[in-house]
C-alpha cells in the first residue's frame, strides 16, 4: 500500500514538473522570440520624436504612453528588450564557456596550474561583485559591450568553482577508470564522459542568471555605464524617466515592468530546469 503511494506521489511530482516545465519554458522562449521579432513588432519608430504628443499618457494610441520625447513607450521597450536579453543571453554564454573550460582544466588536470588559477579566480572573488563592475565600466567607459566585460570579469570565477567542484567529484569514478584502461585520450574523456555527467549544475546556474545578468546590465545603464540614449535599453529609459516619476510615472513603470516580468520568468524556468535535472 504504502509502495502505491509513493509511485502515486512520484508520478504528480513528475506531471507538475513537466507541466511548470511547458508554461515557463514556453514563457522564457516566447520572451525571446518577442526580443528576436523585435523591429516587426513594433506598433511605432521608437527612435521618431513627436514633442507634439510628449509625455502623453497611456491610452488607445499609445497603450504605454510617451516619453519626454513623444516616443512610443511600448515601442522602446519592445525594441530595448533587444540591447537588454541579448546582451545578457550573449554574457551568460560566455562566461559559462570562460569559467566551465578553467573548471575543467583545474579539477581534471590539478597541480600549480590548478592552484595558480583558483588563486587568481580568489582575486576576482574578493571583490564586491557589483562595485567591481561599476569600476571596470567606469575606467573603459561605458557602453553595453564594456558593461558586459565588466560583468564578465566578476562571473567567470563562480562557474569555474561549480566546474573544478563537479570534474573532482567523477574523475575518479569506475567508468572514468575504465574509459582510461580502454585507451581513450585526455580530449575523448573530457567530451564524451566529463562535460555531459557536469553539465546539469552547470546549465541549471546559467539560467538562473540570466535573470541576474538581466538586472545588473540594466543596473550599469541606470548609473549611465551601460547604453547611452537615444539607444533603447530598459535601464538607461529607466535613468532618463527617473526625474518624472511623480509627474509621468509610466516613463519609467513601463520598462521597470518589463525587467521585472523578465527576470521572474527566466528565474521560474531555471527552477523549474533545476527540478527537472535533479535526480532526486
Amino acid at each position: 500500500m504504502e509502495e502505491k503511494i509513493t509511485v502515486r506521489a512520484q508520478k504528480i511530482v513528475k506531471n507538475r514538473t513537466k507541466f511548470k516545465m511547458i508554461v515557463f519554458g514556453g514563457l522564457a522562449v516566447l520572451v525571446i522570440l518577442i526580443a528576436s521579432l523585435a523591429p516587426y513588432l513594433t506598433p511605432y519608430d521608437p527612435y521618431e520624436q513627436n514633442l507634439s504628443i510628449a509625455l502623453q499618457p497611456p491610452g488607445a494610441s499609445h497603450l504605454l504612453g510617451t516619453d519626454r520625447y513623444g516616443r512610443d513607450m511600448l515601442s522602446r521597450v519592445i525594441i530595448g528588450s533587444q540591447t537588454t536579453i541579448f546582451s545578457a543571453l550573449l554574457l551568460v554564454t560566455v562566461i559559462t564557456c570562460v569559467g566551465g573550460a578553467v573548471g575543467i582544466i583545474c579539477g581534471y588536470y590539478g597541480g600549480k596550474l590548478d592552484s595558480f588559477l583558483m588563486r587568481v579566480s580568489d582575486i576576482f572573488l574578493a571583490f564586491p561583485g557589483m562595485v567591481f563592475a561599476i569600476a571596470v565600466a567606469s575606467v573603459m567607459n561605458g557602453g553595453v559591450m564594456n558593461a558586459a566585460v565588466a560583468l564578465a570579469c566578476i562571473s567567470w570565477p563562480k562557474y569555474a568553482r561549480i566546474t573544478r567542484s563537479q570534474v573532482m567529484m567523477i574523475k575518479h569514478m569506475p567508468y572514468m577508470e575504465a574509459a582510461k584502461l580502454s585507451g581513450s585520450g585526455t580530449f575523448k574523456m573530457i567530451g564524451k564522459h566529463v562535460v555531459p555527467n557536469i553539465a546539469g549544475p552547470v546549465v541549471v546556474t546559467a539560467v538562473l542568471d540570466i535573470g541576474t545578468m538581466i538586472m545588473e546590465i540594466a543596473g550599469l545603464s541606470f548609473l549611465g555605464l551601460g547604453a547611452a540614449p537615444p539607444t533603447a535599453e530598459w535601464g538607461s529609459m529607466m535613468s532618463s524617466g527617473r526625474s518624472m516619476l511623480q509627474t509621468s510615472p509610466w516613463v519609467i513603470l513601463a520598462p521597470g515592468c518589463a525587467i521585472f516580468l523578465t527576470v521572474v520568468i527566466f528565474n521560474l524556468a531555471g527552477d523549474t530546469v533545476r527540478d527537472v535535472l535533479d535526480p532526486r
